[in-house]
């Protein structure tokens, strides 16, 4: 899919969610994204996940390549820490150690 199209897929998801009720992780650099800085969202009340490049790293330099890349990975399926955890491992190491999120029985434990 075109970038164009991802970004329209996006708008439709979450054309009736507020920005704050997207949750974005920190940034981190993978495969995927061609070792540009990278943020992985989710909906949580869509259950949905998606790439996007960390903009404050977009000054200018032509970043379609990287946000074609965004597209590429596409939109996914997250409806738990789980899930979005397991997207993070698929996408390697810094993403595992750098945006990883605790489930609720691991931060139970801690207390």
């Amino acid at each position: 899919m075109s970038y164009d199209e991802f970004m329209h897929q996006l708008e439709l998801l979450n054309e009736d969610t507020d920005a704050i009720d997207i949750y974005t992780s920190l940034d981190f650099q993978c495969d995927q994204t061609g070792g540009y800085p990278t943020l992985l969202c989710v909906n949580w009340d869509k259950g949905k996940a998606w790439l996007q490049l960390n903009e404050s790293f977009c000054c200018d330099e032509d970043v379609s390549g990287y946000q074609q890349l965004c597209a590429d990975f596409g939109i996914r399926d997250c409806n738990s820490v789980d899930d979005f955890n397991n997207i993070l491992n698929s996408l390697g190491e810094d993403a595992r150690q750098t945006a990883f999120l605790p489930d609720e029985d691991d931060f139970t434990m801690t207390l």
